[in-house]
C-alpha cells in the first residue's frame, strides 16, 4: 500500500509539469485566438506571481475574496461565481479595460480554490444589485436576487431591458428606480462604479444643455482678458463638453489660452475650485505669468523642499497651483496620490513611455476634469498615443492587445514594420481629442519657408565621421555573425552613432581641444547678412551645449547682444532671458539647446537656424513653433544646416517616416505607412550589405569575425574613455535611443573612408579603379531611372543666380591640377 502510494503520488505532478506549456508574451500561438492568448497569459501570471487570498464573510458576501500582492502591497476586491460568469469582478484596472472577463487576480483566486478544495458559489444571492459590466463596452446592468424577485422584475421593466441592461433613455430618471428599489428591499445595493458611470453621463448631458443655450456664447467671450479666435472658443467648448480632453492643436495655435478658458468656464459654472497645472520645469513661471495676464485668479508655483511643497498643495490662497513633472513624481512617492478638481498637463508627450517613473506617478493624480495639452501626442510610435490617452479615457481605444492587433503591421519575425487603420483610430478619439492645424483655421498666419542648407565637413571631420561609421559597421557585422550584441556593444553602437552626429557639427564637441567645423562660419555669415539688412531677430538651436558655446564665443567677438539658454539655467532666470529678447532692441539672438524647444514664446524673431537635426521630427517642430505661432506678424524662415555625406543627410528620410506616422493618425493622412516603401525586416539586410562593403575594401583578405572582435577590443577601450565626456552632451532620452539606433544604421552611407577618398596603393589601383567605375555607372543608372532622384542630382550640380537667372554647373574637385589633367586627356581624345 505504501509502495503503491509512493509511486502514484509523484506521477500526476510529473504529468502536470510535462503538460505545462509556457505562453509567449510577444507572439500569439497559432492554435489560439487573440482573446484565448490573452487569457492564457493571465493564467500564466497567476501561477508565477504569489497572491495572498482571503475569503470574505460567505453569508453576507458569497463569492467575495481579497487578493493581495505582498510585494507591491496592493489589494484587490474579487468576486468569483464560476467560469465565464457575468457577475465575476475584480477591482484592478486590467479587468476593467481588457474586456476578457478575467485577470490574473481572478485566476489566482481560481487556483487558490482548487488547491484548497473550496466550493465555487454559483447560487444567486438573495439581494438585488445594479452593477457595471466590463465585458465588451461598459454598460449598467441589473441582477435580480431571490428576495422579492417578482416585484423587482415589474419595477425594472421601465428602466432595464429583459436582458438586464439599462435603457439609454432611463439615465435621466434612474434615481427614481434607486429610490423605489430601496423602499422595496433595504438590502438592495448599487455599486460605486455603476453609480459614477451614471453620474458622468448625466453631467455630460447637463454640459451639453448649457452649451446649447444662447447665453453660453457671451459667457465664453468674457472668460479671459483677451479676444478669442473662433477656433479657440471651439476648443474651449470641446474640452468643457468632454470633461476630460486632449487639445492636440499644432504648436503655436494657443493651447494654453484654451486650457485656461476651459478652467475659467468650469469655475464660472461652480464645477471646480482647485486647478493643478503640471508642466516642464522651464515653463512654471511662464504659466504663472499667463494666468495673471489673462485671468483675475491668483497662481502659485509649488516648489521648495518636500515639506514646503506639501504646504503649498494644501494652500487655499490660490486656485491655480503650478508644479513640475519632476516635483510631482517625488511628491507622489511620499503622498501616494494627489487630488484636484481640474488637471492641466502641459507637454504631455513627455509621459509617452508607460513605464517611466514620472509617467507612473502621474497616473496617481486624481481629478474630476482634465485638459491634456500636446501639439505632438504622437512622436515616434503609435503605442505612445495609447499611453497618453490613458490620462483622459482608459476605455477609448479599447484593450491594448486589441489596439495593437488592429493597428500594427509586423514582419514574419514579429518586428513592427508599419501601421494600419490610422484613420479609424482617429475616429475613435474624436469625442476626446481635438486637433487643428495652422492651415485649417481661418486665421491667416504669415508664410513659412523651410530651407535645407547642405554644409561640407572639413577633412578632419570627415575622417572622424568615417572612423565612427566603421566602428558601427564592425559592430553590425559582429551582430550578423553571432545574432547577439552584449550590453557594452549596444552602448558602443549607440555611442558611435551619436559621435557621428556630434562631429557633423564640430570636433570641439568631442574633445573640447580641436576646432574643425564649417557650420559656425556658415551661421556667422547668415547672421552678418541679417544684421546688415535690418533689425530682424534670430533664434538658434543646437542639441549640443558645446556647439551653442562656440556660437556664443563668435557673437562675443562681434559684440552682438544675445540671450543664452541651456539646461543649466534655473527656471526663474529663463523668464528674464525671454523678456530681454522680446523687449530689448539690441538683443538680436536667442541661443538655445533643446531645453528651450518647448513653451517659449519667441515670435518676435522671424528667422530660426537649426545647427543640427534631432532624431525626432516632433522636437524639430517644437523648435520651429517658438517663432511660428500666434502673435507672429512677419514671414518666417527656417534654415536647417545639414552636413553633406554624413549621417545627418540620411536622417532626413527617417524624419519623413515619423512625420508620416504623425499625420496619418491625427491629421487624416496616409492610412498605412512604411519606411521608404520597404519593410522594416529589410533593415538588417541593408546593414549587412554595408558591413560587407567595408570588409571588402579594407584588405585583400576576407573580413572575418576574429579580426572584427580584435579591433572591437581596441574600440572598447577608446569608447569607454570617451563615454563620460559624451554623457554630458548626449541629451537623447531613453525612449528615443533604441529606435534611433535601429533606424539610423540603415541609412548610413555605404563604403569605407578608403573607398570614398580614392586612397589606393599602386598594386590595387587598377582593380580599384574598375570597381569605382562600375560602382559609379550602376549608381548613376539607378539615379537616372528615378525622376525624383534625377531632379535631386541636377539640383546638387546646378546653381542659379537669383538676380540674373543664369545657371552654373557646380562640381567639387580635389584640386586645380586634377582639373588640368582631365582637360588635357579630353583634348588628346578629341584630337584622335
Amino acid at each position: 500500500m505504501s509502495k503503491r502510494t509512493k509511486v502514484a503520488e509523484p506521477q500526476p505532478e510529473k504529468e502536470k509539469v510535462e503538460k505545462t506549456v509556457k505562453v509567449s508574451y510577444h507572439y500569439k500561438p497559432d492554435n489560439l485566438t487573440l482573446e484565448q492568448w490573452q487569457i492564457a497569459l493571465r493564467k500564466q501570471a497567476a501561477t508565477k506571481e504569489h497572491f495572498d487570498i482571503t475569503e470574505i464573510n460567505t453569508k453576507e458576501y458569497p463569492g467575495y475574496y481579497k487578493a493581495k500582492n505582498p510585494v507591491s502591497r496592493n489589494e484587490y476586491s474579487v468576486v468569483y461565481r464560476g467560469e465565464d460568469n457575468p457577475w465575476n469582478y475584480c477591482s484592478c484596472m486590467d479587468f476593467k479595460v481588457s474586456r476578457l472577463g478575467t485577470c490574473k487576480h481572478l485566476e489566482a483566486v481560481k487556483l487558490w480554490m482548487d488547491e484548497n478544495d473550496k466550493r465555487v458559489c454559483r447560487d444567486i444571492p438573495a439581494y438585488t444589485s445594479v452593477y457595471l459590466s466590463y465585458k465588451g463596452d461598459r454598460k449598467v446592468c441589473l441582477r435580480i436576487g431571490t428576495d422579492h424577485e417578482a416585484e423587482f422584475r415589474k419595477l425594472a421593466e421601465s428602466y432595464f431591458t429583459p436582458e438586464g441592461v439599462m435603457r439609454p433613455e432611463a439615465i435621466n430618471y434612474i434615481t427614481d428606480f434607486f429610490r423605489e428599489a430601496t423602499r422595496l428591499d433595504n438590502t438592495f445595493r448599487w455599486y460605486s462604479d455603476a453609480l459614477n458611470f451614471i453620474l458622468e453621463q448625466r453631467e455630460k448631458r447637463q454640459r451639453e444643455r448649457f452649451l446649447s443655450e444662447p447665453t453660453s456664447e457671451n459667457i465664453i467671450d468674457s472668460l479671459l482678458k483677451t479676444p478669442l479666435y473662433a477656433y479657440q472658443k471651439e476648443g474651449i467648448r470641446f474640452a468643457y463638453h468632454a470633461g476630460k480632453a486632449i487639445i492636440a492643436d499644432e504648436m503655436g495655435l494657443g493651447k494654453t489660452i484654451q486650457a485656461l478658458g476651459t478652467a475659467e468656464l468650469m469655475r464660472r459654472q461652480t464645477m471646480i475650485e482647485s486647478i493643478l497645472i503640471i508642466c516642464p520645469t522651464s515653463l512654471k513661471y511662464q504659466w504663472k505669468k499667463e494666468i495673471e495676464r489673462f485671468t483675475d485668479a491668483k497662481a502659485i508655483v509649488v516648489e521648495g523642499n518636500h515639506l514646503k511643497r506639501k504646504e503649498l498643495y494644501k494652500s487655499t490662497d490660490a486656485c491655480y497651483k503650478i508644479v513640475s513633472y519632476n516635483s510631482v513624481c517625488n511628491d507622489i512617492k511620499i503622498l501616494h496620490s494627489l487630488h484636484t478638481d481640474f488637471l492641466i498637463m502641459d507637454e504631455v508627450q513627455r509621459l509617452k513611455n508607460w513605464n517611466t517613473k514620472i509617467s507612473q506617478a502621474a497616473r496617481h493624480i486624481e481629478s474630476e476634469y482634465a485638459v491634456i495639452l500636446s501639439g505632438t501626442p504622437l512622436e515616434n510610435k503609435l503605442e505612445e498615443l495609447y499611453s497618453i490617452m490613458q490620462f483622459v479615457d482608459q476605455y477609448c481605444l479599447g484593450p491594448y492587445y486589441s489596439f495593437m492587433e488592429q493597428t500594427v503591421v509586423k514582419s514574419e519575425t514579429g518586428k513592427i514594420i508599419g501601421y494600419k487603420n490610422l484613420n479609424a483610430v482617429g475616429e475613435q478619439m474624436k469625442e476626446v481629442l481635438i486637433r487643428r492645424r495652422k492651415r485649417d483655421v481661418a486665421l491667416q498666419l504669415p508664410k513659412r519657408m523651410d530651407k535645407i542648407l547642405f554644409v561640407p565637413m572639413t577633412e578632419q571631420q570627415q575622417d572622424m565621421h568615417d572612423e565612427f561609421q566603421n566602428t558601427v559597421a564592425q559592430l553590425v557585422y559582429k551582430w550578423t555573425r553571432h545574432r547577439f550584441l552584449s550590453e557594452k556593444d549596444r552602448k558602443r553602437l549607440l555611442l558611435s552613432l551619436n559621435q557621428m552626429r556630434m562631429v557633423c557639427d564640430s570636433t570641439y564637441i568631442l574633445d573640447q581641444k580641436s576646432r574643425y567645423d564649417t557650420k559656425i562660419e556658415e551661421v556667422m555669415n547668415i547672421l552678418k547678412n541679417v544684421f546688415e539688412s535690418g533689425n530682424e531677430k534670430v533664434v538658434i538651436f543646437s542639441q549640443w551645449e558645446r556647439m551653442t558655446r562656440l556660437v556664443a564665443m563668435e557673437l562675443d567677438k562681434l559684440n552682438i547682444r544675445y540671450e543664452y539658454l541651456h539646461g543649466g539655467v534655473p527656471s526663474e532666470k529663463r523668464k528674464v532671458l525671454m523678456e530681454n529678447f522680446t523687449e530689448l532692441p539690441e538683443s538680436r539672438v536667442f541661443l538655445s539647446t533643446d531645453a528651450g524647444s518647448t513653451g517659449l514664446n519667441l515670435q518676435v524673431a522671424s528667422l530660426l537656424i537649426n545647427m543640427d537635426l534631432p532624431w525626432n521630427p516632433a522636437v524639430l517642430e517644437q523648435r520651429i513653433a517658438r517663432i511660428y505661432r500666434i502673435g507672429q506678424k512677419n514671414n518666417i524662415q527656417v534654415i536647417n544646416l545639414v552636413a553633406s555625406r554624413s549621417i545627418e543627410e540620411k536622417m532626413l528620410s527617417t524624419l519623413n517616416f515619423k512625420s508620416s506616422l504623425f499625420e496619418g493618425i491625427l491629421d487624416n493622412g496616409e492610412d498605412a505607412i512604411f519606411l521608404e516603401n520597404s519593410k522594416f525586416d529589410k533593415i538588417m539586410e541593408s546593414i549587412k550589405e554595408t558591413v560587407e562593403v567595408v570588409g571588402a575594401t579594407n584588405t585583400d583578405t576576407p573580413f572575418v569575425a576574429e579580426e572584427s572582435e580584435e579591433k572591437m577590443d581596441k574600440v572598447t577601450e577608446k569608447t569607454e574613455q570617451e563615454e563620460p565626456l559624451l554623457k554630458e552632451e548626449n541629451t537623447l532620452t531613453e525612449d528615443t535611443t533604441t529606435e534611433a539606433m535601429e533606424e539610423t544604421v540603415e541609412g548610413m552611407p555605404k563604403g569605407s573612408r578608403k573607398e570614398a577618398s580614392g586612397d589606393f596603393s599602386s598594386e590595387e589601383a587598377p582593380n580599384a579603379l574598375v570597381q569605382q567605375g562600375v560602382s559609379f555607372l550602376s549608381g548613376l543608372a539607378r539615379t537616372l531611372a528615378s525622376p525624383e532622384a534625377t531632379r535631386k542630382l541636377v539640383d546638387s550640380l546646378v546653381e542659379e543666380d537669383e538676380e540674373t537667372g543664369r545657371a552654373t554647373l557646380r562640381i567639387q574637385v580635389p584640386d586645380k591640377e586634377s582639373v588640368v589633367g582631365v582637360l588635357s586627356m579630353l583634348g588628346k581624345l578629341f584630337k584622335a
